[in-house]
């Protein structure tokens, strides 16, 4: 049962919004660009994970995706967890290509591709502290321990492994066997530690307790709203700067108009800028608008808000992609 869907990351919403709004040939490009292309690799390795466990029965497997807690000032955040009456497994995916030797003394992971080595922390050291983190969250929460299991998936069926210890090969699972691993732990953890009553509290709990991240790509790449186009882009050119005409907005360059244009500025604002936006914020990004051309853009999509009159806030819808682009799954 998939008690926690995997959405379209916020990261790569993100991303996709800094590389549309960043400053023709600015300096950072390629180096945003070369992340978002490993971070968009990474949620298609966790994608492949999703597939391979959905073969798993639907009764007594209880699947969370993309799952982040809180343990006291830190955040740890699970790809796959597993939760049954008798453990919980957790699965960290990596999505590498090529050869990847796992050295247990370096503790790091060396990559061999297209004749290039290349260093990666090792991610059985992340998947380990995350159970550490959940063995705490679950006593916090007033619950009893149960087993916890965890190891890496390597999603790309392809790629080779080799392993500087031998006792390495029990927390590393290739994508094409992922399934069955699961199913052996399934069969040698035979006592419960949950009834269905804790087992149901504790699910719901869980998601309840997810707290998405949000993280600020411009501070990440030390960049300012100086490094990014600001306007409303034209939807058939793409050239900033598109004017407001009455109730229309006409685009200078190519002469087509749009009544909507102005919504992907307003989702790469709240992406990129700030989870709240203002009147006079969004003259300033949106461009060449009036205060109460502002007003009525910002009051006319339903927008989550605050406050009254001048004061008023809107904010960022909790499922943003799904709020602007209602008919995409």
């Amino acid at each position: 049962m998939i008690e926690k869907e995997r959405s379209y990351p916020l990261r790569l919403l993100k991303y996709e919004a800094l590389m549309e709004r960043i400053l023709p040939n600015h300096p950072k490009i390629s180096l945003i660009e070369s992340d978002y292309k490993a971070w968009r690799a990474g949620y298609k390795g966790e994608l492949q994970t999703d597939y391979r466990l959905s073969f798993l029965p639907e009764k007594g497997f209880h699947i969370f995706r993309d799952l982040r807690l809180a343990d006291d000032e830190w955040h740890f955040q699970i790809d796959t967890l597993i939760l049954t009456l008798r453990y919980i497994l957790l699965i960290e995916t990596k999505n590498y290509a090529g050869t990847l030797f796992f050295d247990k003394d370096s503790e790091q992971i060396i990559q061999t591709k297209d004749g290039q080595e290349k260093s990666y922390d090792n991610p059985i050291n992340q998947v380990r502290m995350q159970a550490w983190h959940l063995k705490r969250w679950l006593q916090y929460q007033k619950f009893n321990l149960p087993p916890i299991y965890h190891f890496v998936a390597i999603s790309n069926s392809s790629t080779i492994i080799k392993v500087s210890d031998r006792s390495l090969n029990n927390l590393i699972v290739k994508g094409d066997v992922l399934l069955s691993r699961v199913l052996h732990i399934d069969e040698i953890t035979s006592n419960p530690t949950f009834n269905e009553k804790e087992l149901k509290k504790l699910s719901k709990l869980l998601i309840k307790k997810h707290t998405p991240h949000h993280p600020d790509l411009l501070k990440s790449y030390s960049l300012t709203q100086g490094d990014l186009q600001k306007g409303i882009q034209c939807p058939s050119c793409f050239s900033y700067g598109m004017l407001r005409d009455k109730w229309i907005w006409s685009c200078p360059v190519c002469g087509d108009k749009s009544k909507s244009a102005h919504h992907k500025s307003l989702k790469e604002f709240f992406l990129l800028i700030s989870p709240d936006i203002k009147n006079h914020s969004c003259r300033e990004f949106c461009m060449g608008v009036s205060t109460k051309t502002a007003s009525h853009l910002l009051s006319s999509m339903n927008l989550p808000h605050s406050g009254t009159k001048k004061g008023r806030i809107y904010h960022m819808p909790p499922d943003i992609e799904k709020f602007f682009n209602p008919a995409k799954k």
